[in-house]
């Protein structure tokens, strides 16, 4: 279990990137100093995914400290945190990556609320039943992919900036570029063309993110190296 108070910034999260990449990532990007808690298993009863034993062992006591309690989870001192993007409001407040003013802030929420729409929708289908997987993924190429990339290319060319919400990264843009990257990784095992091939700004995007100094440890890194999804998943 996470001990509390802690004296670094702990996320603690499944041993894969999924939602917690970009809280990660907002650490990594501010050089924080901070630390991963990952859950592993207690019991070993499960056959795959057994950090779940961990995570259900701890949650209780958690609840105690935070009835929203979820994972991944922010611990900052006697601060719990949860809900991944209430964890990258709080992390953006105290890093200033919110934008440098009310607008730009605007535009950080509308993203990461439109982002958490298109996780969703992903997560359906990754741990969506294997019979129909294979047909709803490659709908989700062919229908959602355009319409939803496509959203974020028409907000690029509208707002003039490098990144979602200014010329500099936000919050939002790390959950961007591992949505992106997750979709990159993912058209190859369906045999599906990149999607970046048609959105010529969120592959700027997406390039900016990837070869940004401050994120050049991530991506050494062992998080940066974990599998997308849970072993459990249709794909990951």
């Amino acid at each position: 279990m996470v001990k509390i108070p802690t004296s670094k910034v702990t996320i603690a999260y499944a041993p894969v990137r999924g939602l917690g990449a970009a809280i990660k990532m907002c650490c990594e990007f501010a050089a924080d100093d901070y630390e991963v808690f990952e859950y592993q298993g207690v019991e070993n009863k499960l056959e795959v995914d057994a950090w779940r034993e961990g995570w259900w062992a701890d949650k209780p006591a958690m609840y105690e400290l935070n009835p929203m309690i979820n994972i991944p989870f922010v611990v900052d001192k006697e601060t719990v945190v949860s809900q991944s993007n209430a964890c990258l409001t709080y992390l953006g407040r105290k890093y200033k990556l919110l934008g440098a003013n009310d607008a730009e802030l605007t535009k950080v929420e509308q993203c990461l609320c439109e982002l958490m729409d298109l996780r969703n929708t992903v997560v359906g289908i990754c741990y969506g039943p294997p019979d129909t997987y294979e047909a709803r993924a490659k709908s989700h190429f062919d229908e959602y992919i355009p319409m939803s990339f496509g959203k974020f290319e028409k907000w690029l060319s509208i707002n003039k900036t490098k990144y979602l919400a200014a010329d500099t990264p936000t919050v939002c843009d790390f959950h961007m570029f591992e949505m992106i990257d997750q979709h990159e990784t993912w058209c190859k095992t369906l045999s599906k063309p990149q999607p970046l091939d048609k959105f010529p700004l969120l592959k700027e995007l997406h390039t900016g993110i990837r070869t940004h100094p401050n994120l050049q440890k991530y991506f050494e890194g062992p998080q940066y190296k974990l599998t997308i999804n849970a072993k459990r998943a249709n794909f990951f």
